[in-house]
């Protein structure tokens, strides 16, 4: 289910794999080089308010259960450079 939701919402600017597209300024969400932090607590926070105009907020996006998509979503994305 996570990787549905990220396919739907993400995979456009950054990619399947999560590599991200420096002409979008979709940066790579693999090689765990975080702007605003990696916890799944900064992920959570950059899906709901956006960052620099350049990723925008999710939570409007995402409609109904928007916090719960966002959790699933943050989940998700942080495993992309988490794995153990």
């Amino acid at each position: 289910k996570a990787t549905s939701a990220y396919n739907v919402n993400c995979a456009v600017c950054h990619g399947a794999e999560g590599k991200g597209n420096q002409m979008l300024g979709a940066p790579n969400l693999t090689n765990e080089v975080w702007l605003y932090g990696g916890s799944s607590k900064e992920i959570e926070f950059t899906l709901k308010h956006g960052r620099n105009g350049n990723m925008p907020a999710h939570k409007e996006i995402l409609g109904s259960h928007a916090d719960a998509k966002i959790h699933l979503l943050a989940t998700y994305v942080y495993s992309l450079s988490n794995k153990q």
